[in-house]
């Protein structure tokens, strides 16, 4: 079933509480199981099977790529092309593999402890999600262990391995593991994927259509008719949400928009990204994210190149780091606290057993500053 807020977002756009969307959910589900079908039993009923195990090779040999490839495409994506990788993850979700088996740990008694994996946790946008799955399991007197994946999608899974024989639950925040992973995960423990939607697993996401629809009302409205997309990390689902939904909004408005990725999300990632954009420079640039919009900025600025007079710039996360900036950065907010809240409340009502929404969107909008202005 789909939240109080609908699966594609048709939710109150001042924010409905957490409260009132968990509020809505049943408190008891009753399940029916449909009976086996009649007729007359096979030659081997009753003869115990045990299925084969989906290898590489199978995935491969599907994809129509070498074993190699699909094993690089799993552990380090960036370096599959994007097409070979939908291609091979699309044969991986239809075959069932995952790329290295999950092992299925029985829950014994309750520990009161929840875990979490976030990419990155210097990342404000993490430490928010973070900070308010923390303050929702306080209350309930259960604590938070935290892990780090640093973007690796191999590293998320042994992170999820060590922590699972100790935990009620998970949390995976913008997960960088396929969605067949993703799944087996939730079949050895209670799971709630942030900021990525998995179909079968309870997912709490952001409906970024408003933001950048406001976004691009803003631009146009200054005279911004080209633009620079700085795309995140090859392996974030959000990532390409926002590219398609930005390019769709570009393309309803007679905007002509670039991609330049992958980038690491972090400031880092936006000054290297400006040394790709400053032989051909356009006039408004939008950023994965406010991390990094500063690092673009700054690094154009060593170039002679200054934000708002020969640029405009937007950002999404409306964190502080936006504000500080000079001048300050425009941003999408996305609602990052409820994120978190939200992703608490759905984990404790799946850890007692109860039904909870297959997902869950929270609102985005722009927050308009200094660094967006007229075109000259």
């Amino acid at each position: 079933m789909t939240g109080g807020i609908g699966r594609h977002g048709g939710g109150d756009d001042n924010g409905t509480g957490a409260a009132e969307i968990m509020s809505a959910l049943p408190s008891s589900s009753a399940v029916s199981a449909s009976p086996a079908p009649t007729g007359s039993p096979s030659l081997s009923a009753g003869i115990p099977r045990t299925p084969r195990r989906v290898t590489i090779r199978d995935v491969a040999a599907l994809a129509g790529v070498s074993p190699s490839t699909v094993s690089r495409a799993f552990a380090l994506p960036d370096r599959v092309s994007t097409a070979t990788a939908k291609r091979i993850f699309e044969a991986a979700e239809r075959l069932g593999y995952h790329d290295d088996r999950v092992e299925s740990r029985p829950l014994g008694k309750p520990t009161r402890l929840v875990g979490i994996i976030v990419p990155d946790i210097a990342n404000q946008f993490f430490s928010t999600i973070m900070r308010g799955v923390q303050r929702e399991l306080q209350g309930e007197g259960i604590s938070l262990m935290v892990a780090e994946s640093q973007e690796d999608a191999r590293a998320e899974r042994e992170a999820f391995d060590r922590l699972a024989p100790y935990v009620d639950g998970m949390v995976l925040a913008g997960s960088r593991m396929p969605d067949a992973t993703i799944r087996k995960c939730a079949q050895t423990r209670p799971l709630v994927v942030v900021n990525r939607e998995v179909r079968g697993v309870p997912s709490v996401v952001v409906d970024v259509r408003t933001g950048i629809d406001q976004a691009l009302q803003c631009l146009t409205d200054h005279g911004h008719r080209r633009v620079t997309y700085l795309d995140g990390p090859a392996a974030s689902w959000s990532a390409g949400v926002r590219w398609k939904t930005l390019k769709a909004a570009c393309e309803r408005r007679g905007v002509t928009v670039r991609r330049i990725w992958p980038n690491l999300p972090t400031f880092d990632g936006g000054a290297a990204a400006a040394e790709r954009c400053a032989a051909s420079p356009t006039d408004a640039v939008v950023a994965h994210n406010d991390l990094m919009a500063v690092g673009f900025m700054v690094a154009m600025r060593a170039r002679g190149i200054r934000c708002p007079d020969d640029y405009s710039l937007l950002g999404f996360d409306d964190g502080m780091v936006a504000r500080i900036c000079d001048p300050a950065i425009a941003s999408i907010n996305l609602s990052v606290p409820k994120l978190g809240v939200y992703a608490a409340r759905i984990l404790l009502r799946r850890i007692a057993g109860e039904p909870v929404p297959d997902l869950i969107t929270v609102p985005s909008s722009l927050t308009e500053r200094a660094s967006v202005a007229d075109v000259r």
